[in-house]
């Protein structure tokens, strides 16, 4: 079977780039041939740009002069991070240099079937105001005999009644639908859409699979991986509070570039395979990203999840599916050190989540 994915494929994000290999790698192995819907418009491209000259334009003279200054001082690590994670683009996805479509005007070739996700495909864009991306939404754009969604998400769901008709209609585009997000199925629920329950790509993987492309290392200290992406004070505080309970460094994973973060703590162009690396050899793991915690599972280490605000509906949905909702916590008030993770019930669960989950992607793909 021909198998396209539609999904955050050249997103240069650690999260985005594992949920599409993990997918990939999947249907892959079950025979089929499968490559990516390589749709990447200009808004997407504009916000991984190097340079905002569209910020540019908009700011005063000082600013315009501090944002070349920055932009000099900071290129290089800057570029290092995005030619890596390009590299994991072209090597492990199988992407070309440029993307295929790029307009509302293109069209796609011909597909047994497109699978819609994961990430969050159903969220609102800058599309010359917040509007939702058709493409995303199963349209005529992408010529497929059958399109359905795994593992779907809106992100926070906040709609208007004009949204909730847009993706209700929209959503009659597929012929299955599954979600993420717990919050996001209820949602669907009741604007009388019926989806399914399934969990993240990355867990389409095993262990093993994972392990077979991080960068390997020699490296025997002990610390505690900080995947800081949101960059929120409450998890800092959690970090560095931790960091003292136990006596161990810290490692910090970041996209922000500048001076206050040199150092040895700070890691600013790690590739995939090195982001990879640092999760399993880490003692803890504390992050504001899902994906840092769902991968800190994979190689199951004793894991935080910290100060995530409103984007805290996706992991607190899987946390609780585990049984493991306690190592969610708004604040770092909340901390319980001590308290360790029983990796037993939880991989069982987590099986048992992935078993049902690749039951229901085999059965809707016939």
């Amino acid at each position: 079977m021909k198998i396209g994915i539609l999904t955050y494929h050249r997103a240069e994000n650690y999260g985005a780039l594992l949920q599409a290999y993990a997918l990939k790698t999947y249907l892959q192995s079950l025979g089929h041939d499968v490559s990516f819907v390589d749709y990447w418009p200009k808004y997407h491209s504009n916000y991984f740009s190097l340079f905002s000259w569209q910020k540019f334009k908009q700011v005063s003279f000082k600013w315009k002069m501090i944002m070349l200054i920055n932009a000099t001082i900071w290129l290089f690590p800057r570029y290092l991070r995005k030619h890596r994670l390009q590299g994991f683009m072209r090597e492990k996805l199988g992407l070309s240099e440029k993307p295929l479509y790029t307009n509302d005007d293109n069209k796609t070739e011909k597909y047994d079937l497109v699978v819609y996700g994961s990430d969050q495909i159903w969220r609102k864009q800058n599309l010359g105001g917040m509007l939702f991306d058709s493409w995303y939404f199963g349209s005529e754009n992408i010529n497929a005999i059958k399109k359905i969604a795994y593992a779907g998400s809106m992100g926070t769901v906040e709609t208007t009644a004009q949204d909730d008709e847009y993706i209700k209609t929209m959503l009659e585009n597929f012929d299955e639908i599954s979600v993420r997000e717990t919050d996001l199925q209820l949602y669907l629920n009741d604007i009388g859409v019926s989806s399914t329950l399934v969990i993240d790509p990355v867990f389409l993987l095993s262990k093993e699979q994972w392990r077979s492309i991080e960068r390997k290392s020699d490296e025997n200290e002990k610390y505690i991986l900080f995947y800081n992406l949101l960059n929120t004070p409450e998890s800092k505080s959690f970090a560095h509070l931790l960091s003292k309970e136990t006596g161990l460094s810290i490692r910090e994973v970041t996209k922000k570039i500048n001076f206050s973060h040199i150092g040895k703590r700070y890691i600013c162009s790690a590739s995939v395979e090195r982001f990879l690396q640092l999760i399993d050899g880490a003692e803890y793991v504390v992050s504001n990203s899902f994906h840092g915690v769902a991968m800190a599972m994979m190689f199951e280490k004793q894991f935080y999840a910290v100060g995530m605000g409103k984007k805290s509906n996706r992991i607190k949905s899987l946390l609780q599916s585990l049984g493991i909702e306690g190592r969610y916590i708004d604040t770092f008030y909340d901390a319980k050190f001590g308290q360790m993770i029983d990796y037993q019930e939880a991989n069982a669960r987590i099986l048992c989540l992935t078993d049902k989950s690749r039951s229901y992607l085999i059965q809707s793909m016939r």
